[in-house]
């Protein structure tokens, strides 16, 4: 088997249904496929409707929703090809894009991690690639940016695509991350061990943000707080001494500053969903931090590992 695509879902049924449409219709001429979906344990009976609808797709039900870095970790141990592409159930890839990828992969001896551009439905380009977290403020090099490949410092997980011997030699995901930053996480520890993160303008896939983590309100408001959750994460697992302590007291001081400001308005405007769900992540971020000194641990009580 040549590659594996590994999706993750939670909940996000219509856009899934998309996203594995586009799959199934590849051509499948040049080199071999299977899709494999792990359901986070949505826990409201559309697996079955699934596995029924894409009977070629292989449906793997979780029975905890782990989070992200978990599900793609437990697909990847039932993959049985030779490079993994992770991918996004609100995306629609297409064989080009992915075929493209797949032959860079191949070319490179040395282990690498690649993506491409991904754009929403009205050609709305996403920054799918970025620096590291740093203290100094750094942008990427315009200078690097010209040409078709770019070489970022990390890619999104929300299309990424590697070895799946890399992906083992790396030990996965980490799983101290519940939503967000794993993906940073992985290029990081790459880059690391000297090994490439490659990003093609030149192909391209299409991209509708928000499948699973913005059904509702209080799916909205859990997953912007995770983010915030796994920065401080990523903070504490990749800096050391002064460095960590000014940092996440820097990340400390603005996520609570911003967010009592938004969080009262969210307060007397309740009847605005945008700024309510503000008022839902400060109470989740003031609840998190709080438990941070109690429990002594930058991670989320959602991660596998957080309890």
């Amino acid at each position: 088997m040549d590659l594996s695509v590994i999706i993750v879902c939670y909940r996000g049924w219509e856009k899934l249904s998309k996203c594995l449409e586009a799959l199934e219709s590849f051509s499948i001429t040049d080199f071999s496929m299977e899709v494999i979906v792990v359901d986070n344990n949505s826990d409201d009976g559309r697996v079955d409707e699934f596995e029924k609808k894409f009977s070629r797709i292989r449906f793997i039900r979780s029975s905890i929703n782990g989070g992200y870095a978990y599900g793609c970790n437990l697909g990847a141990g039932h993959a049985a090809g030779d490079v993994l592409m992770i991918l996004n159930p609100d995306t629609v890839a297409n064989e080009k894009a992915v075929g493209h990828m797949l032959r860079k992969i191949r070319e490179h001896e040395e282990p690498a991690i690649v993506s491409c551009s991904q754009a929403s439905e009205d050609g709305k380009e996403s920054r799918a690639y970025g620096r590291f977290p740093s203290l100094s403020p750094r942008n990427l090099n315009k200078a690097k940016e010209e040409g078709t490949v770019i070489n970022p410092d990390w890619v999104s997980g929300s299309l990424m695509m590697m070895r799946k011997e890399t992906f083992s030699r790396l030990d996965g995901f980490d799983e101290d991350f519940w939503m967000y930053y794993e993906d940073v996480d992985i290029c990081r520890r790459l880059r690391n061990r000297n090994g490439m993160i490659l990003f093609f303008k030149d192909i391209g896939i299409l991209h509708c943000h928000g499948g699973s983590s913005r059904i509702d309100l209080r799916t909205e408001s859990i997953t912007k707080a995770e983010v915030q959750k796994s920065r401080h994460l990523y903070i504490h697992k990749h800096f050391t001494g002064l460095d960590r302590i000014l940092f996440q007291s820097i990340v400390v001081a603005d996520n609570l500053v911003t967010g009592i400001i938004s969080g009262l308005a969210g307060l007397v405007f309740f009847f605005i969903p945008k700024l309510l769900v503000r008022l839902y992540i400060l109470i989740r971020l003031t609840g998190y931090y709080a438990g941070s000194l109690y429990r002594c641990s930058w991670r989320s009580t959602r991660s596998v590992r957080g309890k």
